[in-house]
């Protein structure tokens, strides 16, 4: 806001500010002390000292003759609406920062505490697997079993994000915010099942609530992403990626991009959001990540070697 100019104290009605008016001592006073006072000298005969006029012709000098005050400084218009815009802007900046801190941080925080509560629970009722590099089996795997909607299916493990991101989260039935924003991978309900002939997919937040698929962008052909259930890892291989419009639905097909078409393989998908413009921090478009199933193995005969070196996989 514009600062005002300062005004002079206000004097007695009548007064210029330059002039005040002094007490007059009682006759006989004793005269009091002052310090670097000076002292009138006594005027010549015949001339007398001017006299001070008194308040009533003070009162009836001409205007001009009044001090002039500082003119308050007018504010126009213009400048009030400029001050009102600007400190709406400084408003509106707090808000949105305090919303981006709640967005990627905060949500992230309870994702994860509800993620680790998901998978302890999860985890206890799973068959132990030796930490040793398991028998790699090629034959049709055994297929998982229909669960509930909001119901842990198993734990997703990307071996490529290790050090980089969290890289084993649980991978929950259904794709509702309710499920997503507990930081896991969400199974779209309406695709095959793990083992069976067509295509698991499954989806996970980018930005926000987890991250859990914030670094899709780092996978490439030929890298591993591992599915352990109660009892079987099942085992798909990276073979491509595209960006894609959110209505593009035939990428979660059985045959991912032909839909009218009948799987004869075993298919993986995963789907994130993504930006043309701004990457990782938009959602007008769809990172996809596609993989089909290479191999499965009992998780009491051992692990998928990719696994091996991450002490965080159960």
């Amino acid at each position: 806001m514009a600062e005002l100019e300062p005004q002079a104290p206000p004097a007695e009605p009548g007064l210029p500010p330059s002039i005040a008016p002094q007490a007059a001592e009682p006759v006989g006073a004793p005269s009091t002390p002052t310090l670097a006072t000076a002292t009138a000298e006594p005027l010549p005969d015949g001339q007398k000292r001017s006299r001070r006029p008194s308040r009533k012709e003070l009162r009836h000098q001409p205007a001009h003759a009044a001090s002039r005050r500082p003119a308050r400084r007018r504010r126009g218009v213009l400048d009030i609406l400029l001050t009102l815009i600007g400190e709406a802007l400084i408003t509106a900046g707090a808000v949105i920062g305090l919303f981006l801190v709640w967005q990627l941080w905060w949500t992230g925080i309870e994702a994860t505490q509800k993620a680790e509560a998901a998978t302890k629970t999860f985890t206890q009722t799973q068959v132990e697997s030796p930490k040793t590099a398991g028998t790699k089996h090629t034959e049709p795997p055994p297929a998982m079993p229909q669960v509930g909607y909001g119901e842990t299916i198993g734990m997703l493990v990307v071996p490529k994000w290790y050090g980089v991101t969290n890289n084993n989260m649980p991978v929950i039935e259904g794709t509702g915010p309710d499920v997503l924003d507990q930081a896991a991978a969400g199974h779209y309900s309406d695709t095959q099942q793990l083992g069976e002939i067509g295509n698991f997919a499954v989806a996970g937040h980018r930005r926000s609530n987890g991250n859990s698929f914030r670094r899709v962008d780092l996978l490439e052909p030929g890298d591993e992403i591992v599915v352990s259930t109660k009892d079987v890892w099942y085992v798909y291989t990276v073979e491509s990626h595209e960006i894609v419009l959110p209505s593009q639905t035939e990428v979660i097909a059985p045959v991912p991009g032909h839909p009218e078409q009948a799987a004869t393989e075993q298919y993986l998908t995963m789907t994130t959001c993504h930006s043309v413009n701004v990457g990782e921090w938009g959602n007008d478009h769809r990172w996809i990540v596609h993989a089909k199933f290479s191999y499965w193995m009992p998780r009491s005969e051992g692990r998928p070697e990719s696994v091996l070196k991450d002490p965080e996989v159960n």
